[in-house]
């Protein structure tokens, strides 16, 4: 163990010279100077060695005791630490400041990853937080973790929660998105019932108003199917009017419907030829600074699509904030084609089948029936869908008025305090 420590600290091997080199090693002994190894070659000198930190003291020593010193050589990992400043300084220089680079830089923040989020966009939360202050570049240990969480939150009604933790050069965004609360009319507000679409009324139920037509009745788009108002009823032989309570209607009104939908799309179209003319760009983004290696993003005189491909450098399974941007321009030429008429009526027929599901979706209804009808006419070629449906129809409509009971012609009977 001991000469683990020495070879670590560093020693000199010297040879003593002098009429009397015992005394030097008594000076030694009184100025606790440690040495080992030591191995007289005769009677006025000798072989020692001694821990390199101690080297200035035992010159002094050695001239008190009129001994000439010679070293043999230096040992141990302060020897070459020595050596190596002595001779590469340029070397030690950059170790030395790589290092300090390192533990500086390493306060800067390089990279930002947020987790939580599944229907905010990732570059809306980044957006918000460059605005609290939190950025690739920016100085870690200055920002204000909660108080930029919190500001950031501020711009972000779509979230609940938004944490920020930083390590290092990384800073870790946690977030959960808020449940999104349905949009509830007030109770208090009166309303009516109206149809949203033409049909035949095959159940209504009213849970609050009252109803205005009944089972296997027609009804068109727009009327009232169950009433928001309500005709008191006086007692039999009574002279004064109740007049009319106003309340939130409220009900399901089942009917079968007919819906009709159409999509159009031209019989001719412009198409892209590409001419051949192409063309690669590249830039490169690190932190704040860009480097673009082109002056000119087009091609000259001609039309061009530009499509533009940027990808993040990872290295170990981290993201880095360096980008590299490559932008493709391929030149083309427009010309005028006929559409493929069949392959175009069963693209319109799905999108119209799309688009009525969604309507059913919403509605809480069926699709009992369909029917597709083609024309051509003016360049156009047209599809028509025809579909009978089961639905929901009824829709809350708000209504003018006050809640609460509305009298008629006669005030009602007053109190008469006795």
């Amino acid at each position: 163990m001991k000469k683990l420590i020495n070879l670590l600290r560093g020693y000199v091997e010297l040879a003593v010279t002098g009429a009397f080199p015992e005394r030097l090693l008594n000076l030694c002994a009184q100025n606790r100077l440690q040495f080992w190894k030591l191995c007289w070659i005769d009677e006025t000198s000798f072989t020692f060695r001694i821990a390199l930190k101690d080297r200035k003291r035992l010159d002094e020593l050695a001239q008190r005791s009129m001994c000439e010193l010679s070293e043999q050589g230096r040992r141990g990992a302060a020897a070459v630490a020595e050596r190596i400043i002595e001779r590469r300084w340029g070397f030690v220089a950059g170790v030395a400041l790589c290092f300090f680079a390192v533990s500086f830089l390493s306060r800067f923040l390089l990279v930002i990853e947020v987790t939580g989020n599944e229907t905010v966009p990732t570059a809306v939360i980044l957006s918000q937080l460059q605005r609290a202050g939190v950025k690739p570049g920016a100085y870690g240990p200055a920002i204000p973790e909660k108080e930029a969480a919190n500001a950031a939150l501020l711009g972000l009604p779509e979230l609940s929660y938004l944490a920020i933790n930083i390590y290092g050069t990384r800073a870790e965004v946690v977030v959960h998105e808020a449940e999104k609360k349905p949009e509830l009319l007030d109770a208090g507000i009166p309303t009516d019932v109206v149809a949203e679409a033409d049909g035949i009324i095959e159940d209504i139920q009213a849970d609050s108003g009252r109803a205005m037509f009944q089972d296997g009745d027609i009804v068109a788009k727009g009327e009232v199917l169950i009433s928001g108002e309500l005709d008191l009823k006086e007692p039999e032989y009574s002279t004064a009017d109740f007049g009319r309570l106003i309340v939130h209607a409220e009900g399901t009104v089942t009917a079968r419907t007919w819906r009709t939908l159409e999509e159009t799309i031209p019989l001719t179209v412009q198409a892209k030829e590409y001419t051949g003319e192409e063309r690669t760009d590249r830039s490169i983004k690190i932190l704040w600074l860009d480097l673009d290696f082109f002056q000119n993003s087009s091609i000259s005189g001609r039309r061009c699509d530009k499509m533009t491909k940027t990808e993040q450098l990872t290295l170990f399974g981290r993201p880095w904030p360096v980008w590299l941007t490559t932008t493709t321009l391929r030149g083309y030429e427009l010309t005028q084609h006929e559409i493929d008429r069949e392959g175009a009526a069963a693209q319109l027929e799905e999108a119209l089948l799309s688009r009525l599901n969604r309507q059913m979706e919403a509605n809480g209804g069926e699709v009992l029936r369909t029917d597709f009808s083609l024309r051509e006419e003016n360049g156009r070629l047209t599809v028509t869908l025809l579909a009978e449906c089961r639905e929901d129809i009824g829709r809350t409509v708000e209504r003018e008025g006050e809640v609460g009971r509305i009298y008629g012609d006669v005030a009602p009977p007053r109190r008469v305090a006795g």
